[in-house]
């Protein structure tokens, strides 16, 4: 081979390109609060229907503000909306806001992907103006046409949804237990498309294609290949995980082609400039962020501890399977722990048969996919398909029950990450130096790491109490300690789905405090410092009497509440309530029906009644 060209500095080219957009800082740019899109035009880029209707992201291009997104709910399936559509909006748009301080801000991954606005869109107010026919639009399109074949085989259920999303991307399908169980395994990343499945399909490529080699025709081999695997990142909509794997491809098919040979570490780089230089938000995705970080910790660590020989190929992919597992956790660790939480620590049992497995049911997912192309339904591949699912499903329940599978509720600052990573780069020094120095250097960091972690914890108050602003009940929840209680005045069923509803909306809050429910609090009940009876509840010395209904109770069997909270339902006369009880202060609840709020807001303040009002805060 002729000398190697890894010598290119992509390395400075990278930091630069990293610290120009730390400052400049994209995902703070200044948006209005409300955009109006009166006759705007935009592109569909991705539509999930369900049975509430159509919820599509749109992209526009504006001059004051460049390329924006929004995310759209149409209550409708009547018209539609294709990927690739183009569409004219009417209406105005919003910025996702958080309910209350304490709810799940979701505001930062929205902007990280672009999307800046969300709006519910009724079906008079977007109307399909076109269409776009290039090639990459045509590409994209191929992708639900292909979950529809796997759903009209003989699949079973569960592993359609699951060749789905190991094949095409689509996890949307997905169940929420699923995802918990593959997460709880370590085994979560065979179900987002990363390098794993670029891989796998580039070998199934090459089976396919190696005839080719057999009449010397390499390069043009290596070229198909290419084109099929940048095919494929335009198919899953260039996630950064298959867009990064398939630059490193590209990499190395033109290092081959050219007879150059390959550094790793250079293709990374070079995958990296070219996605932040393409789209700068990128850098901000969690996808991106660990995406690299398991790729650079594979090409660092892994080689360094697989000692196998090549001679013995079985225990040398056995061991490399095991390495690249390892090395790969190494370096996404942290970052998968701040973003969602929890820590598998089963993870090398797991996925050492998992990654054995995956590569058949891929290439039977692929055949069965040409198959059901021309029309034909194999039922003999969906049997082995199905075995193959259930053989990693049953194995991957197995070990996320075991005892203590997964740590949960791990919270912690982001700087916290500077001082791993400095652990990370000793541990790779005192891997490839072998000396003892670094050894106690890698320790010493580690347990200042360790301190970071501990110190970083905060203190919380034993209990906190907070509204959360529903539209249909007056609502709040109470934590005492590691306890939490749901006071509502939604009906039991409600109430059950308002539960169901903030375990994820303030799954955060939960979780720092290491609450795994939330208890509905009972009409008669004493928890910490809250007493409730019936319709008046006790916090401290405050007493309030919660107003849901016409049925009062009688004034003289009650102690009299410090301040009476109006909320939807009651249908009397507020000044009644206020000279029945003799309240210090009048409430107004967040539920209550604007017209009804604002005539019992004037007829307060005409008699000169102290009130204060939940939908002014």
């Amino acid at each position: 081979m002729r000398p190697p060209l890894s010598y290119i500095p992509l390395l400075p080219v990278t930091i630069i390109l990293v610290t120009a957009i730390l400052i400049i800082n994209p995902v703070g740019k200044d948006y209005p609060d409300i955009f109006h899109a009166d006759s705007q035009k935009a592109i569909v880029e991705s539509n999930l229907t369900n049975e509430s209707g159509q919820h599509i992201v749109v992209a526009f291009n504006t001059l004051e503000y460049g390329d924006i997104k929004a995310r759209l709910t149409v209550p409708s399936t009547g018209t539609m909306l294709s990927i690739g559509d183009s569409v004219k909006l009417n209406g105005k748009l919003q910025k996702p806001r958080p309910r209350t301080s304490k709810a799940n801000d979701n505001t930062f991954r929205l902007r990280t992907q672009g999307i800046i606005y969300r709006g519910f869109t009724p079906p008079d107010s977007i109307s399909i103006t076109g269409a776009s026919h290039n090639l990459y639009w045509e590409i994209r399109r191929l992708r639900p046409l292909a979950g529809d074949i796997f759903k009209r085989s003989s699949l079973s259920p569960q592993a359609c949804e699951f060749l789905t999303a190991t094949i095409t991307g689509d996890t949307s399908i997905l169940a929420e237990d699923t995802r918990r169980l593959y997460s709880s395994a370590g085994v979560a990343h065979i179900l987002a498309l990363s390098g794993l499945h670029v891989g796998i399909l580039a070998i199934i490529i090459s089976i396919v294609l190696f005839p080719l080699h057999l009449f010397r025709l390499r390069d043009l081999r290596l070229t198909f290949t290419i084109v099929a695997l940048w095919a494929y990142a335009i198919f899953t909509g260039l996630s950064p995980s298959v867009t990064r794997a398939v630059i490193m491809a590209t990499a190395i098919s033109g290092g081959v082609m050219l007879q150059r040979r390959y550094f790793g570490f250079n293709g990374l780089l070079l995958a990296a400039c070219v996605i932040i230089v393409c789209d700068p938000l990128q850098m901000y995705q969690p996808g991106f962020q660990m995406s690299f970080l398991a790729a650079a910790s594979i090409l660092a660590i892994a080689p360094a501890v697989n000692r196998i020989s090549r001679k013995n190929k079985v225990l040398f992919y056995l061991a490399s399977t095991a390495s690249v597992s390892v090395a790969a956790t190494i370096g996404t660790g942290i970052v998968s722990a701040y973003y969602f939480h929890s820590f598998p620590l089963y993870f090398l049992f797991a996925n050492i048969p998992v990654l054995i497995l995956l590569p058949f049911l891929m290439g039977a997912g692929v055949m069965l996919l040409v198959a059901g192309a021309a029309g034909a339904d194999p039922s003999w591949l969906c049997a082995f398909i199905d075995l193959l699912y259930s053989a990693i499903h049953s194995f991957v329940s197995f070990i996320s029950n075991l005892p203590n599978a997964t740590i949960n509720h791990i919270y912690f600052p982001a700087w916290v990450a500077v001082p791993y990573f400095l652990t990370v780069a000793s541990l790779i020094s005192a891997i490839y130096l072998r000396k003892r120095i670094f050894r106690y250097i890698c320790l010493s960091i580690a347990t200042a790491t360790c301190l970071c972690f501990t110190v970083s914890q905060p203190a919380h108050a034993d209990e906190e109490m907070f509204l959360t602003y529903e539209t249909y009940s007056t609502s709040c929840l109470y934590r005492h300690h590691d306890k939490a209680y749901l006071l509502t005045t939604a009906k039991p069923q409600n109430a059950k789905n308002l539960v169901e509803n903030y375990m994820l909306t303030y799954s955060d809050y939960l979780g720092i405090h290491h609450i795994d429910s939330i208890i509905i609090a009972p009409d008669s009940a004493v928890f910490g410092s809250v007493t409730r009876m019936c319709s008046l509840t006790l916090i401290g010395e405050n007493r309030y009497l919660t107003v849901a209904d016409n049925e009062l109770p009688d004034p003289a069997c009650e102690p009299r509440p410090t301040h009476a909270v109006i909320c939807r339902g009651f249908r009397g006369d507020v000044i009644d309530i206020y000279s029945r009880y003799s309240p210090d202060s009048i409430i107004l609840s967040n539920d209550l029906h604007p017209r009804r709020h604002n005539r019992y807001a004037d007829s307060l303040a005409l008699h000169d009644i102290p009130f204060r009002s939940l939908k002014e805060l």
